[in-house]
């Protein structure tokens, strides 16, 4: 099996192979993680189960965010049954690593927060039209790969969302459809690194039938072990942004727009880190969507991107260890699933590690690839605050 993995290019100062960034959408850590609670888990358990589909898309824009920070609004105060309508994610949670207080990076909806994950900034708190879409030269962890010899491949949803928003990426071949990484990935053909994007329903975002997306993910990872590449793979998955869904954990307030209202860290959302060196178990600290960029550049022995917020983040590289015996694969999609035992004697959840040190700052401007600057995201205005946010 291991012979048929193909890289091409190798990265001797990384701490992994490859690394395969996987990106779904719409659900806080509460909301889909309900299971986890028996194991320790800090999430709620006692709300009302969603049905599956969920019956509408609930608002999540800035607005709503808002709402939901100032407590006019809970959001869609519900959770899936995980271990029923979500196993194989529950399994990823219990075998991997959990970040529990992994967090949206901005308080808002969906582009934003792809493109953090992509290049650790956006010019925008909105959804931008993808008939039209704006194109902002802006650096990304993409190109940075590309300009130190580091192979990728972005697998991106319809219209190329969300790499068609940047001028160094758009008409690359190395941007294709996502329906062609479960072929590559068991002709063991991936790069050092992949980007995976889905459309709906398979991206979860609601009303979608949330296991739909699920199985195409467990046949995505299940592909990846196919290829013979289990082993020497980080995966990262995570969600984009709340979806209006509600959490029981207020995060840290690092940054906040002209309004002083708090923009980062936004809602927790799920991030499961998983694949054959990684350390299992539930990690505590607090993390957001620049955090998965970092934890890539540190891996695949990358150097800084120029984009302070996200060479700042201290990464999550310590939950890989290469040297480790490596984790056994997860089961065949479509067999059965094993899950660890539910404990017999409830298991306490850690509590929210203190709030990063220091007083939040401003959003700060956006930095483009020739050193010049956008102006700081403020295209969702709301109602001014008196003061800014406290840490």
């Amino acid at each position: 099996m291991c012979g048929r993995v193909s890289l091409v290019s190798s990265n001797p100062t990384g701490r992994a192979k490859r690394v395969v960034i996987m990106v779904q959408e719409n659900h806080t850590t509460d909301n889909y993680f309900r299971g986890l609670a028996p194991y320790g888990g800090a999430v709620a358990s006692d709300w009302p189960i969603a049905p599956n589909p969920p019956a509408r898309d609930a608002p999540h824009d800035r607005h709503a965010y808002f709402e939901w920070l100032t407590g006019a609004s809970t959001g869609v105060h519900v959770q899936f049954d995980t271990r029923t309508v979500l196993p194989y994610y529950l399994y990823l949670a219990l075998t991997g690593a959990f970040l529990e207080n992994h967090c949206a990076g901005f308080g808002t909806n969906s582009t934003a927060n792809h493109l953090l994950i992509v290049g650790g900034q956006s010019p925008t708190l909105k959804n931008p039209s993808t008939a039209r879409p704006p194109l902002w030269d802006m650096p990304s962890l993409p190109g940075l790969a590309e300009a130190n010899g580091v192979a990728w491949r972005a697998y991106a949803a319809s219209k190329d969302y969300p790499v068609a928003f940047y001028t160094q990426l758009k008409g690359s071949p190395n941007v294709v459809t996502s329906s062609q990484f479960v072929a590559d990935a068991k002709a063991g053909n991936l790069p050092a690194l992949s980007f995976l994007w889905h459309n709906s329903p398979f991206d979860e975002h609601p009303p979608a039938d949330v296991t739909e997306g699920m199985h195409l993910i467990w046949q995505s990872v299940d592909a990846v072990v196919q290829g013979g590449g289990w082993q020497e793979t980080v995966f990262m998955l995570t969600w984009d942004d709340w979806g209006g869904y509600d959490d029981h954990v207020k995060t840290p307030a690092l940054e906040y727009t002209p309004d002083n209202v708090q923009l980062a860290l936004g809602p927790r959302v799920p991030l499961l880190v998983f694949g054959g060196p990684v350390k299992p178990g539930i990690d505590s600290r607090w993390c957001s969507h620049v955090s998965i960029p970092k934890t890539a550049i540190q891996l695949l022995g990358l150097p800084a991107l120029g984009v302070p917020r996200l060479d700042d983040d201290p990464g999550l590289a310590d939950l890989v260890d290469p040297a480790r015996q490596p984790n056994s694969a997860p089961p065949a999609f479509g067999t059965a699933l094993e899950l660890p035992p539910i404990p017999k004697a409830p298991v306490a959840p850690h509590p929210p590690p203190p709030h990063p040190p220091g007083n939040p700052v401003p959003v700060g401007p956006v930095i483009l690839r020739d050193g010049s600057t956008l102006p700081p995201p403020n295209d969702a205005p709301l109602p001014e605050q008196p003061s800014p946010p406290v840490p």
